[in-house]
């Protein structure tokens, strides 16, 4: 067996770098690049250990000391909360990467193009591994970031009828929806719930005029007794408009004017 050490050292030195940014990323530590980058190199250097024998148990330990040297050095220790959400959020992109890397080694083991740094063992290729591993963590990161967000606009949202008939629903918190209905400055709130368009057929509602980008018209709406909405309260100057379409987001059935939460 041929092994490339320079290749392994500075391999290893771009998936800790990779790792660790990511980290900093998500978390939004804002760690200084030159602590990520002594880290990586740190981790670099303390991987020639694993050429030596020990066994599982010594070895786990090795490591998870390691990691949390490399997540000090990084973002340093501000409690303990702060620390284990690094450790694990490291160790969470650790194993994302680690398992695409093992994915790109069966997938590619049969040919041998570019630079190999271990023959007949890992088979990985180096070029591929280096362009593709930045990729697969800016794509999780980015996608991550999105599902923070979509759950931290997402609301239980209950909705109590004059005859105090409650309908529950799931929320989000829509930047887009600013209307207010003109009669009484009440805000306005669009669900697609088949028991809210029955009740709107069978007792009282108003027109409200809307625009959206350049089309106008006009959604029938509701007046509840009140609108109970989880992490804002109880709002009873809402409306609730009644869309004919489903929203197109997932388990979502009712969008809230953003302006509830501002004012």
């Amino acid at each position: 067996m041929k092994v490339y050490l320079d290749l392994i050292l500075l391999l290893n030195f771009i998936i800790d770098f990779l790792i660790l940014l990511t980290v900093s990323i998500i978390l939004k530590r804002n760690a200084k690049i030159k602590r990520i980058l002594l880290a990586s190199f740190i981790g670099t250097i303390s991987i020639l250990v694993l050429f030596f024998e020990m066994s599982s148990i010594l070895l786990f330990i090795f490591k998870l000391i390691l990691a949390s040297v490399l997540i000090l050095i990084s973002f340093d220790f501000v409690d303990i909360k702060y620390f284990l959400n690094n450790l694990l959020y490291f160790y969470t992109n650790s194993i994302l990467l680690g398992g695409f890397l093992y994915y790109l080694n069966i997938e590619l083991s049969y040919e041998k193009l570019g630079l190999v740094f271990i023959d007949n063992n890992i088979k990985l290729n180096f070029l591929v591994v280096v362009i593709f591993s930045p990729i697969i963590l800016y794509i999780y990161s980015s996608q991550l970031k999105k599902l923070k967000l979509f759950y931290s606009n997402r609301k239980k949202v209950q909705v109590y009828l004059d005859d105090d008939k409650v309908i529950e629903l799931n929320g989000y918190v829509d930047s887009g929806n600013t209307l207010i209905e003109p009669y009484g400055g009440k805000y306005v709130i669009i669900a697609y719930n088949n028991e809210l368009m029955l009740y709107s057929q069978l007792n009282n509602y108003i027109l409200v005029p809307y625009k959206a980008l350049n089309y106008e018209g006009i959604i029938k709406c509701i007046i509840p007794k009140n609108v109970y909405i989880d992490g804002i309260g109880i709002k009873q100057n809402v409306v609730v408009g009644i869309s004919e379409n489903k929203i197109k987001m997932d388990g979502i059935d009712c969008l809230l004017n953003i302006l509830m939460e501002e004012r």
